[in-house]
């Protein structure tokens, strides 16, 4: 079951959900909205990335400008909310793109929509690309995505902090490859 506004503010009141800083108007009718955070990753290039030899390509760290960063069509980077959430065992999290800008081209997740139960205290990395014919300004704190949340039918026995590769991770950072083919002898 997804959660309404109403769910929202009660799970944010029992500890099971926290949004750390909370903004006027961030909880909607149906979801909560999170906001750009104030750094991007942006992959240098020359490299094959190959994820059974563990090779990735080197990030530039750019502050986003107050007067904006502008993402090229075809560009990709790496940010993060502003926000940081902490998702109890007992919800599901999906965080996806806002349709304002996903009209112009900009998605925010590429496949990884999803915050694990157990994810405490950190924002949530985001895939930004753009698709789109032009270039797309992107500013610290501006809306950027919305989140739904729904009741786990039971609470996970494990929590992604736990055992998650990026539990360490605060802000935006990096993939990590461990363990990413599997030997099927």
């Amino acid at each position: 079951m997804m959660y309404s506004d109403t769910d929202i503010l009660e799970a944010i009141r029992k500890g099971d959900l926290k949004v750390e800083p909370l903004f006027e108007g961030s909880i909607r009718p149906g979801g909560l909205r999170l906001h750009l955070g104030e750094t991007i990753l942006k992959p240098k290039p020359g490299i094959v990335a190959d994820v059974r030899s563990g090779i990735l390509p080197e990030y530039e760290n750019i502050p986003i400008p107050e007067d904006g960063y502008q993402l090229e069509p075809g560009g990709f980077i790496l940010s993060a909310t502003y926000e940081k959430v902490s998702v109890g065992n007992n919800l599901g999290f999906l965080i996806e793109g806002r349709s304002t800008l996903a009209r112009l081209g900009l998605t925010i997740v590429q496949t990884a929509m999803i915050v694990y139960p157990g994810h405490t205290n950190r924002a949530v990395t985001l895939e930004l690309a753009n698709h789109g014919a032009n270039a797309i300004k992107l500013y610290p704190k501006m809306k950027i995505a919305r989140a739904a949340l729904f009741e786990m039918k039971s609470p996970s026995t494990k929590s992604y902090d736990d055992e998650g590769k990026y539990n360490k991770q605060e802000d935006v950072g990096p993939p990590i490859f461990e363990n990413e083919i599997v030997s099927l002898k």
